[in-house]
């Protein structure tokens, strides 16, 4: 009977109780959904039809069930991020672009395997308005692996995280630094692989909403023992509790997400190629954007905020400079003849 009235108290209350504190019929914020859990997973609006005040249009997923991916910029270190999967297969998917603006009416919301959606469906009669385009993407997270750790195996080949104190990342763009694939093959789809940060800590990424990935399901770039420098993606949490699954995954979605180690001409490749780039960084370490020197893609400049002026993918032991030790560093990147 006490667990009767939990689940009364987390979906039929809860929403009413927010509602009335909201002051009536205001739509939801993507943080109040998201950061109203019980247990540490499920919101507490599951099964509730709702309006939402959205965010930007950071993501589009065809898929077999079209998602569009939002973020709200107001909550940058935390429950900002949500998905909506579109089952009209077009209606709201077709519709918006990346860089949008975009609030929504009359969706369900869901817990799907671990992660809140919202359902754009028709029996609802789901709307949405464009309230501005051409907005910048909110700036990825920076996090260590460790901030999202891979699970740890159990008997009988079953995987969990100790805890979900990472669901507040639930959704948004997420960027790690300096990591190296160690294991793949990996997760309840075999599409996981393994990231393994300098302090030896670990976290999971794929390649399946990424639009360039390889008929695998990995990205031609990624592969056993490829480093890289920085990687970015959207966050999720995978949970199949019956098949003994349940881990974090960051998902990538183009192939500018991953900045390869060495890579000085952003070709996907390291080689001799990539030498003049790093000779100009040893002898900076700043970027002068004279073609063929220290002047990568601009998806591999440092952000604006960070401190370090030289280009990252060149500081092969991430410490700083672009030195000896980044020269030997490099030389073990070349594959061999």
């Amino acid at each position: 009977m006490p667990d009767l009235y939990q689940k009364v108290i987390a979906f039929v209350l809860l929403p009413i109780l927010a509602m009335v504190a909201r002051g009536g019929d205001e739509p939801l914020t993507i943080y109040e959904i998201q950061s109203n859990t019980v247990n540490g997973d499920a919101t507490a609006y599951q099964g509730q039809v709702v309006d939402c005040a959205g965010g930007i249009v950071v993501g589009k997923f065809a898929g077999t069930r079209p998602r569009v991916i939002l973020q709200d910029p107001a909550y940058p270190d935390g429950w900002g991020g949500i998905q909506i999967k579109d089952w009209t297969f077009g209606g709201l998917f077709d519709q918006v672009q990346i860089g949008d603006w975009i609030s929504i009416n009359n969706v369900l919301v869901e817990e799907f395997v671990g992660t809140t959606f919202l359902q754009w469906q028709t029996p609802y009669s789901p709307s949405f308005s464009i309230i501005s385009r051409n907005n910048a993407l909110p700036e990825p997270i920076d996090v260590e692996p460790s901030d999202i750790p891979a699970p740890l195996p159990h008997p009988y080949d079953e995987w969990y995280v100790e805890d979900h104190d990472a669901e507040l990342y639930e959704s948004m763009l997420l960027r790690v630094r300096c990591t190296g694939v160690t294991e793949w093959n990996l997760g309840k789809a075999v599409d996981n692989y393994n990231l393994s940060g300098l302090d030896g800590s670990d976290c999971w990424a794929a390649d399946y909403m990424n639009r360039d990935q390889a008929p695998s399901g990995y990205h031609p770039s990624v592969h056993l023992g490829q480093y890289f420098c920085s990687m970015k993606g959207v966050f999720e949490q995978y949970t199949r509790m019956n098949d003994g699954w349940d881990y974090y995954q960051l998902v990538t979605m183009r192939t500018d997400n991953l900045v390869i180690q060495g890579d000085g001409d952003g070709d996907g490749d390291v080689d001799l190629d990539d030498w003049p780039t790093f000779t100009e960084c040893f002898t900076g370490p700043y970027c002068d954007h004279v073609p063929g020197g220290c002047d990568p893609p601009e998806w591999t400049w440092p952000p604006l905020g960070w401190s370090l002026e030289h280009c990252w993918m060149m500081d092969t032991d991430c410490d700083g400079d672009v030195d000896l030790a980044d020269a030997a560093g490099f030389a073990q990147l070349i594959p061999s003849p």
